[in-house]
């Protein structure tokens, strides 16, 4: 997946609601939950629509999705065993051509920041598996 156009879905940080296109957005913590961007923040990518509502119109306040772009282009790339990936994580090149999280980054074999981990959070990988990073953009390099 490389296509700048295709819009990724996300689960808002509680109370967090999306006007409409064109807000940016970043990661929450490691909630695995997006909010809008203020000052100092990595910028994940771009609102294409408003927040999600209920089935009477009203905007969702709690749990809402939102449709966005985000900035770089999007590869789906091989991670190795037992990564711990949340929305925002900053992700490495690794030993065998597979991508470390955070934790590794200290490590002998962790390498250079590759992109920024933008799917919904996964709790520990098997080796090969593949996970979506925004490349090129932010404090990638």
């Amino acid at each position: 997946m490389t296509n700048k156009e295709e819009v990724r879905s996300a689960i808002l940080k509680t109370g967090t609601t999306v006007a409409g296109a064109g807000y940016l957005l970043t990661n929450d913590s490691t909630n695995n939950t997006l909010d809008l961007v203020t000052w100092g923040e990595t910028v994940l990518g771009v609102s294409a629509d408003e927040s999600e509502r209920d089935s009477s119109g009203l905007v969702t306040a709690a749990g809402a999705r939102v449709g966005f772009r985000p900035l770089g282009g999007v590869m789906m790339i091989a991670a190795k065993a037992s990564q711990a990936f949340t929305t925002g994580l900053p992700v490495y090149a690794d030993d065998g051509g597979l991508v470390a999280d955070g934790d590794d980054s200290g490590s002998s074999t962790a390498g250079k920041i590759i992109g920024i981990y933008i799917g919904e959070g996964v709790a520990s990988t098997t080796a090969g598996e593949l996970i979506p990073v925004m490349t090129g953009v932010g404090t990638a390099n």
